[in-house]
């Protein structure tokens, strides 16, 4: 167990920056899938330090949170002319729900919310010539990044759930490595990599959120070691959900009060029409007479 936060502070330090190290490939194109949050402007300020031309890609409806927080994140990393804004129409969105349906094979709104974000990235690098993307996810499952983990900090089970979330990670990356994958995109996820999720399970919960007078400080050791490499204002930034962020989730809801249907029943019509469709879309069978 690590209980010293400089001890902590220090491994972790080293096995995030061999993670992303690892991530850069010579003679291939890489991004970072952008939000400006804490986990994607520590991911891109390491990957810079290789490569300086490296491209940020940020995701969302015009207006949304994402985008303009990622401008703003840019700009204080230094960043702003590799900043590559991939803004989406509604229209956007109902067209790729029935690629990532397929690939997902979840109805989940939150799980298609998610994946719709991944595939307009991944198809936005796709369309400029980047074929590998670099994404922080990982690190709100293994530092307490989500709001609920709050509660569960009050009721001193905050490392239990911790675990149950960090062992439901290969599936969420089984699914954004799918949905990339349409668009001919490979991630790489290097806070999710095999020694920083041994670093991470062994760092005490009271270093990974704190409660103050000012409330509860979510993530609070991947900030410190944020603080190497962002600036102060960055590293301390709060973070909305990225389907949230985008209005991607938003967008999903317009979409089924307009047929009368909540997320999930809009969802299941659109992935049992895209299944009938595919199989009409079957050659028939010739019927052969047993002479």
């Amino acid at each position: 167990m690590l209980i010293d936060e400089a001890e902590a502070i220090r491994c972790l330090t080293a096995c995030i920056e061999d993670a992303v190290q690892s991530c850069m490939k010579d003679g291939d194109r890489v991004g970072v899938a952008f939000s400006g949050g804490i986990d994607s402007s520590l991911v891109a300020a390491i990957a810079a330090s290789t490569d300086p031309d490296i491209e940020l890609y940020a995701v969302g409806m015009h207006g949304s949170h994402d985008i303009n927080h990622a401008e703003k994140a840019a700009a204080l990393l230094g960043m702003e002319d590799r900043l590559r804004i991939c803004e989406c129409t509604e229209a956007d969105i109902e067209s790729a729900i029935p690629q990532v349906l397929h690939a997902i094979e979840t109805t989940n709104p939150v799980a298609a919310g998610i994946g719709i974000c991944m595939y307009l990235v991944s198809k936005c690098a796709h369309e400029h010539g980047t074929g590998s993307l670099l994404t922080g996810q990982g690190a709100d499952e293994l530092f307490a990044g989500y709001k609920r983990y709050e509660q569960h900090c009050d009721d001193g089970v905050l490392g239990i759930e911790l675990e149950k979330d960090v062992l439901a990670l290969p599936a969420q990356i089984r699914r954004d490595v799918a949905v990339a994958g349409l668009c001919g995109v490979e991630l790489c996820l290097p806070i999710c990599n095999r020694d920083v999720v041994d670093v991470a399970r062994r760092i005490d919960t009271r270093l990974k959120m704190q409660k103050g007078e000012g409330g509860y400080e979510r993530k609070y050791i991947l900030r410190r070691v944020s603080e190497q490499y962002l600036p102060h204002r960055l590293a301390w930034a709060p973070k909305k959900a990225a389907q949230y962020g985008t209005g991607v989730q938003n967008a999903l809801g317009r979409m089924a009060r307009r047929q009368g249907l909540g997320q999930e029943e809009f969802l299941n019509r659109v992935f049992k029409d895209c299944r009938t469709r595919s199989l009409q879309t079957l050659p028939k069978l010739q019927k052969i007479d047993a002479d």
